[in-house]
């Protein structure tokens, strides 16, 4: 699991992220995402099947590039 924070004070919005990976009922290897407000419990989410290990990693890469492009901080890895 990767997980990122974002706080901006000014606006008063405070944000996380979420991405794990694993396999669904069928075996086959899913990305999920997750996002939301801190404090909220509402959140979108969505899932992507992903086609092999190195399509992972690259997903796991482009999302990590926006998420800092976007002022997010990884606040967990695990």
């Amino acid at each position: 699991m990767l997980y990122w924070e974002k706080h901006d004070h000014d606006k008063n919005r405070h944000s996380w992220y979420a991405v794990t990976f694993g396999h669904d009922l069928l075996g086959d290897l899913v990305l999920n995402r997750s996002w939301g407000s801190l404090g909220l419990r509402s959140r979108q989410h969505r899932k992507q099947p992903v086609c092999s290990v190195d399509e992972l990693r690259t997903w796991l890469q482009i999302i990590g590039t926006e998420r800092e492009a976007h002022g997010y901080t990884v606040v967990a890895v695990g």
